[in-house]
C-alpha cells in the first residue's frame, strides 16, 4: 500500500500539470475561434470576390453618414462666382452734358433702353465720339424746337436720325432739318393727305417697300419715332440716288417743286448749325 501511495503521490504533480496544459489549450482555441468569428463578421466575401464590410466598418460607416447629414444640413459652400458684371455704358462728355442740361442722367438712357430693347438708343455707346456729339446735339435741338416732345422720344429720335443718316448715306444735318420742316419732330403728326410720323411718310405710296424692308408692317408703325425716321431717311436716300441732286430729291420728297420748302430746309440747317455752335457739341 505504501508503495502504491508513493507512486500516486509521485504522479499527482504530473497529472496536475497535464490538466493545466489541457485547459490552456482549450481556452486558447476558443479565443482563436472567437477571433476568426469576429473576422468573418467584419468582412464577408461574395463569390465574385466583392468584400462587404459589416461589423468592424460600422464606425466608419456611421462617421460617413454623419458627415453626409452634416453636408445636407449645412449645404455645400458656394462656389466663388467668377463671372463679371457687364461694365456700365460709357458715353462721350457731350452726352452727359446734354443730359445734365435737361435734368437727366445716364440712368434715364439705360431705363429707356430697357423699355425699348430694339431701339437704336442701345447702340449709342458704340458710336464714335463725333457721332455721339451729334446725337446729344440733336436731342437738345429737338426739345428746343418742340418742348412738347418728351425727353425719351427726343433722345430716341435723335439717335435714329443720326444712326440712319449714316446707314443710308445722308448728312445728319439734312435729315434733322427735313424732320423739323415736316413735323417739328412730332412722331404723331398726320396730314390731311395721309403723310405720317416724324418724316411725314406717305404710307399708301411706300407701304409695300417698307414692308419688304422690314421697317414697318402696319400703318401705325409710322407713328413710332424710330421706325418713322428710318422710313423717311431711306426714302430720301433713294431719291438722291435716283435724281442725282439734293434739290431734285427734296422736290420729290415734298411731292412737287416748291422753293419755299427748299428754303425752309436750308434755314433749318443754318439754325441747327447755330445751335451746335452755342451748345459747344
Amino acid at each position: 500500500m505504501r508503495k502504491i501511495m508513493k507512486k500516486r503521490l509521485f504522479h499527482l504533480p504530473r497529472i496536475a500539470a497535464l490538466l493545466l496544459l489541457a485547459c490552456s489549450v482549450i481556452l486558447f482555441g476558443n479565443a482563436e475561434c472567437k477571433s476568426e468569428e469576429a473576422a468573418s463578421k467584419t468582412h464577408n466575401t461574395l463569390s465574385d470576390g466583392t468584400v462587404i464590410s459589416t461589423v468592424s466598418d460600422s464606425a466608419s460607416t456611421e462617421n460617413a453618414a454623419e458627415e453626409s447629414r452634416t453636408a445636407v444640413i449645412l449645404g455645400r459652400p458656394e462656389e466663388e462666382d467668377t463671372r463679371q458684371e457687364a461694365p456700365a455704358p460709357v458715353y462721350h462728355d457731350s452726352v452727359y452734358n446734354a443730359l445734365k442740361r435737361q435734368g437727366l442722367s445716364k440712368e434715364h438712357i439705360e431705363l429707356w433702353c430697357d423699355e425699348h430693347p430694339v431701339s437704336t438708343l442701345n447702340k449709342l455707346e458704340t458710336l464714335e465720339p463725333a457721332m455721339q456729339k451729334k446725337v446729344a446735339n440733336a436731342a437738345s435741338y429737338i426739345r428746343k424746337v418742340n418742348p412738347k416732345i418728351s425727353a425719351k422720344t427726343a433722345w430716341r429720335e435723335a439717335m435714329a436720325l443720326v444712326y440712319y443718316s449714316v446707314k443710308y448715306g445722308i448728312p445728319s444735318d439734312l435729315v434733322i432739318s427735313v424732320a423739323k420742316a415736316e413735323s417739328r419732330f412730332n412722331p404723331g403728326a398726320q396730314s390731311k393727305s395721309g403723310a405720317l410720323g416724324v418724316m411725314q411718310v406717305m404710307w399708301k405710296v411706300h407701304n409695300a417697300m417698307l414692308r419688304n424692308r422690314g421697317i414697318a408692317a402696319t400703318r401705325e408703325h409710322m407713328f413710332d419715332p424710330e421706325r418713322g425716321v428710318e422710313a423717311g431717311v431711306l426714302i430720301l436716300s433713294r431719291y438722291v440716288k435716283v435724281y442725282g441732286t439734293l434739290q431734285k430729291a427734296l422736290n420729290r420728297y415734298y411731292g412737287g417743286i416748291a422753293q419755299s420748302y427748299l428754303k425752309k430746309v436750308s434755314n433749318n440747317m443754318a439754325h441747327l448749325q447755330k445751335h451746335t455752335a452755342n451748345t459747344g457739341y
